[in-house]
């Protein structure tokens, strides 16, 4: 068997309609759901573990962009709303395209910076429930 590896490269990222994937730098899908607690009741050797609520974000950084209907105007037209997204991941490669769908709660992200920086979008955003997992 030998290693396999694949680099970042290409996906599509689509938040409610609008694709925003040319401005985006960097994402990813946190899982910090914890594992649940156990529960004791008062028989010999009986316990349960009691299914913890999930909790997802989806972590962001895109090149800013302030255009109407760019990535930075977005988040700040629908700072508070719910709305939904897939993500395409690998969608070049036929045996490892995934898709992740879902809700996300957008917040609108912190504006500014350093002088002569490229101005960058900052988002982390809760994502409802548990993102489905597919292979489209």
């Amino acid at each position: 068997m030998t290693a396999h590896n694949r680099k970042l490269k290409t996906l599509t990222f689509d938040l409610d309609g609008s694709e925003f994937q040319v401005q985006l730098n960097s994402w990813k899908i946190t899982n910090g759901s914890s594992e649940g607690d156990t529960m004791y009741v008062y028989s010999p050797d009986d316990e349960f573990v009691e299914d913890a609520e999930p909790a997802y974000t989806l972590e962001a950084t895109f090149y800013s962009d302030w255009n109407a209907g760019g990535i930075s105007d977005f988040c700040w037209i629908h700072d508070g709303e719910t709305l939904p997204f897939t993500i395409d991941h690998h969608p070049d490669v036929a045996l490892e395209h995934v898709r992740f769908t879902g809700s996300v709660k957008v917040k609108a992200p912190d504006v500014g910076g350093d002088v002569r920086t490229t101005e960058t979008t900052a988002v982390s955003w809760s994502i409802v429930g548990k993102p489905v997992y597919t292979r489209p």
